[in-house]
């Protein structure tokens, strides 16, 4: 097999046992699920290999970046001049990588490994990479360089105007995690991850510089919203916006226990959004009730879908439900006001006339 192959196979066989276990989960047939995963098989590898090549230079895997930088060391020494390299800085080049390919061998062979060996490969890494970097940058400017030339070790020209990437227009997956309570006065804390809609990546795709991220309070009663607003009376409300994972918030409390919903979008640098992902169910939070878990981790209690979107769940909603999503949306984004104490009322609703105190009659005498 050839050496640049392995990359290709590595990933398809990886998203060959992710797609057999996604289906797996479904409750499909056995005999349907290996079929199922072949014919989404290239689809997969041609999107995520495309992603990952598209974007990464260097990559972050030690064997992946090896086939790298011997592609791009010998595709120097072959024609130094061509690419406006002197002899000296190929031989350098050569030599790092050559040096990074025999602490790589010595790293991952078994007789061979420890951990001086592993910090022998990751400083013999750090030359390569520096002489790479400084080479590529050499290259990308030169104008004695073609374009053929450049595309060769893999180096796109840089437009001489950057384009601002547009906003995902594909929703994020958002997940609730757990509940979690720690400190004396037992403050919940709950945790989300969101990921890539296709690649189920930890990483924000391209344009997205941020997740937007939602929540409303349903009664335990109501059906779980579709999308935002989709219940009669709901009222979800911006919380923040997040950059990594995971997400660790304290959620909305009020005073009647309610269940906690979450939505999620990508946001670009220019405020531009893309559509919310499915609901995320959290537990149900407020009042003074004991917790109760979510039906995705274990409840005994299912919680009833929405089946026809059409229908926005019940119409006669209790007031007093309404009232305690209104105060603990108050607080949840007024959190100073709702901190400062109520102070009594004056005594006189009026009040006294201020009077001048003149001299005193000894004194005027």
């Amino acid at each position: 097999m050839v050496s640049g192959q392995w990359p290709v196979v590595r990933v398809g066989c990886q998203l060959l046992v992710v797609s057999c276990l996604q289906l797996a989960t479904r409750n499909l047939h056995s005999a349907f699920i290996l079929p199922s995963a072949l014919i989404l098989l290239p689809l997969r590898i041609l999107h995520y290999w495309s992603y990952l090549m598209a974007d990464k230079f260097i990559p972050n895997g030690d064997m992946d970046f090896v086939m790298m930088a011997e592609k791009f060391a010998r595709t120097i020494a072959n024609e130094p001049a061509r690419f406006t390299v002197t002899q000296a800085d190929s031989d350098a080049l050569s030599e790092a990588v050559v040096r990074y390919r025999t602490a790589l061998n010595a790293a991952r062979s078994g007789a061979s490994r420890s951990p001086r060996t592993t910090r022998a490969k990751d400083s013999a890494r750090e030359d390569a990479e520096r002489h790479i970097r400084r080479l590529a940058h050499v290259i990308r400017v030169s104008e004695g360089v073609d374009s053929v030339a450049k595309a060769s070790l893999n180096l796109r020209q840089r437009p001489a105007k950057a384009k601002t990437r547009k906003c995902p227009q594909q929703p994020p997956r958002l997940r609730f995690v757990r509940a979690q309570h720690e400190g004396g006065g037992a403050t919940p804390l709950h945790e989300l991850e969101f990921s890539e809609f296709e690649t189920f990546s930890s990483a924000k795709p391209p344009g997205a510089v941020r997740v937007e991220l939602f929540v409303d309070l349903i009664s335990p009663e109501e059906p779980i919203p579709a999308w935002p607003g989709a219940n009669h009376g709901g009222r979800p409300w911006y919380l923040r916006s997040f950059t990594r994972n995971p997400i660790v918030i304290v959620p909305p409390l009020s005073r009647l226990p309610m269940r906690v919903v979450y939505w999620a979008r990508w946001a670009d640098s220019t405020g531009n959004v893309g559509p919310f992902s499915a609901t995320a169910v959290g537990w149900i939070e407020g009042g003074t009730h004991h917790m109760r878990l979510a039906p995705a981790l274990g409840g005994a209690k299912s919680v009833p879908l929405l089946e026809d979107a059409a229908a926005p769940g019940p119409v006669g909603r209790d007031p007093t439900y309404s009232v305690a999503v209104l105060d603990a949306q108050y607080e949840c984004l007024n959190p100073q006001d709702a901190a400062l104490p109520s102070l009594p009322a004056p005594a006189n609703a009026e009040p006294e006339p201020r009077r001048l105190e003149g001299p005193q009659a000894s004194e005027a005498a």
